[in-house]
């Protein structure tokens, strides 16, 4: 009976949080169809909130009536906010925004510092204008979801990116955890609806955050949906689960916590409440061998749709995801940053919409550098991202390019592209990451290359005499043995297509490109490389290329080439 009504409840949390989610769903559909004054809306909105701010008076937001008139605020990157961040981070009000700024949320990246973006209620509420409509549209395309629950990525705070004005910020920094994205009721129903404590972001030992992760969801025996940003955060945990599946069986079997794991006691004590022994699923999942990849499918047979990132660089850890569950769908996400939210994927359609009720969007076109509006894009086109958002930043350069794919009655679907300021300049070359990536693609396609991890990077090795150059750390999918010295010949050959670079290299600035051949777990390395800088696991993105000249002590092999 037990078992009975908490399917009962978790069917009724789930209409439940389809019906809160309708009304913000049938407000997209409309607007899909009413872009330009939606658009247009937004930006008076946010220009009449805030014309008495300093940055309001200071670019006359009281003058400004439409889009083009909007074209004399300038654009701005986060450096032209330093002082305003700081000031609110002091206790000063009415500086980017009239409403209070309710937290600074950090955040950090492969080409900037650290960050902190200000967050108020009206941005908020400009994201959840977004996850409305996609959860919505999620439930209605597959309603086979409304049975099961979810397993939403919450990521450790392992190593918080801290500065010491943070002790003294008369402003919260930081989200308690990643749930607060969410509606109160939303939020409530995710103590039902989530097998995974939201407490585990509090586990700082990245393998003990690994273990209740897996433990929580293998005791799951209807799991239906799973969301995480990039996919390798969900292809390392199920890489680690044959390792430690005996242990888990026996905690799942007896309702404890391997006495290996690294808790405190709080939170110890906290875990064993949701932990009942369960000595039938521990026997039913003693019949499956995890080391067999086609056999994790059987750990969670009811498995309907993961949301992932699938675009650019993440495609072979998306492969690697379908091949696990050739029956379950991968969903793309979106567009979405800390600063805000440019697209989420709706229903069955293809591609991923623009958030077009969200923030006011321009659109740099990258040929042209001419400013496009939401409503006047071209198919076909690419466009640099530039958002004004509720939190306070204004026409603010995301440096996220993207292209248009479709159209959604009038709103554009955008697929990400690259970023537009990651560049290496050691002497002048000025290597793209757009062009890096174009360059490997290239090549997997002539060379039928198949790389799970594929990294350039600048190193500065050798005597003071010697000059810099790049190095390509790479792993090949298993049982595959690539030419790899033929690929940095032809690899050198389709970076030299950049001029900067091929002059550098007759000049002998740069070296020529070498190839490493990573041994153990490029991935993982990649990741907790990152974490010990700062960044938490689930908002990782893999980039191809990277400034950092700390690879070569992070990555195990050998040169091959």
């Amino acid at each position: 009976m037990s078992s009975f009504f908490k399917k009962i409840s978790v069917l009724a949390a789930n209409c439940l949080w389809l019906a809160v989610c309708m009304p913000g769903w049938a407000l997209f559909l409309i607007a899909t169809r009413r872009v330009k004054s939606v658009q247009t809306a937004r930006l008076r909105r946010i220009l009449r909130q805030n014309s008495k701010t300093e940055f309001g008076r200071r670019h006359r937001f009281d003058s400004l009536r439409t889009p083009e008139d909007y074209l004399s605020v300038p654009l701005t990157d986060y450096e032209d906010y330093a002082t305003a961040i700081g000031a609110i981070q002091t206790g000063h009000a009415n500086v980017l925004t009239a409403e209070p700024v309710e937290l600074l949320q950090p955040t950090s990246g492969s080409t900037t510092a650290s960050k902190r973006i200000p967050y108020t209620r009206s941005l908020q509420s400009e994201f959840k204008e977004a996850i409305v409509p996609w959860i919505a549209s999620l439930y209605l395309a597959r309603p086979s979801l409304l049975l099961g629950r979810h397993y939403w990525s919450i990521s450790p705070n392992t190593e918080p990116v801290s500065r010491p004005e943070d002790t003294h910020s008369r402003v919260r920094v930081g989200f308690a955890d990643d749930s607060e994205y969410l509606g109160t009721i939303q939020r409530l129903l995710t103590r039902l609806l989530f097998p995974v404590p939201s407490e585990i972001s509090q586990v700082r030992n990245p393998r003990s955050f690994e273990y209740l992760t897996l433990l929580f969801l293998c005791r799951e025996r209807d799991l239906r949906l799973i969301s995480v940003w990039h996919p390798s955060f969900l292809t390392l945990f199920l890489k680690a689960l044959p390792t430690c599946f005996e242990s888990l069986l026996r905690d799942i079997e007896s309702g404890t916590i391997s006495e290996a794991i690294e808790l405190t006691p709080e939170l110890h004590e906290k875990f064993k409440r949701c932990l009942a022994p369960d000595p039938k699923r521990a026997q039913k999942l003693r019949r499956i061998n995890p080391a067999v990849r086609e056999n994790i499918r059987e750990i969670w047979p009811h498995l309907t749709l993961i949301s992932c990132w699938t675009d650019g660089i993440a495609e072979p850890w998306r492969t690697q995801l379908a091949e696990t569950f050739p029956h379950t769908v991968i969903q793309s996400k979106g567009l979405t940053a800390t600063e805000g939210i440019v697209s989420f994927p709706l229903g069955r359609i293809p591609g991923k919409v623009c958030a077009v009720r969200s923030h006011f969007l321009e659109f740099n076109d990258t040929e042209t550098g001419r400013i496009q509006y939401a409503w006047n894009l071209e198919q076909g086109r690419e466009y640099s991202i530039i958002l004004t958002t509720g939190g306070g930043l204004y026409r603010y350069r995301l440096h996220d390019v993207v292209r248009v794919s479709g159209f959604y009655h009038q709103v554009p679907c955008l697929d990400f592209l690259s970023r537009d300021n990651l560049v290496s300049d050691l002497v002048g070359e000025k290597l793209n990451a757009r062009h890096v990536a174009d360059c490997l693609n290239r090549l997997k396609q002539t060379m039928n290359l198949r790389l799970r991890f594929a990294l350039l990077a600048p190193v500065l090795e050798g005597s003071e005499k010697a000059s810099p150059g790049y190095v390509l750390y790479c792993q090949p999918e298993p049982g595959d043995s690539p030419d790899l010295p033929d690929l940095a010949r032809r690899m050198e050959i389709e970076m030299s297509q950049n001029y900067h670079y091929q002059h550098a290299r007759r000049l002998s600035q740069l070296t020529p490109l070498r190839i490493f051949l990573v041994t153990g777990e490029a991935s993982e390395l990649y990741r907790q490389h990152l974490m010990k800088r700062g960044m938490k696991a689930g908002d990782i993105k893999f980039q191809v290329l990277s400034t950092d000249l700390a690879w070569s002590v992070v990555f195990p092999g050998k040169f091959v080439a």
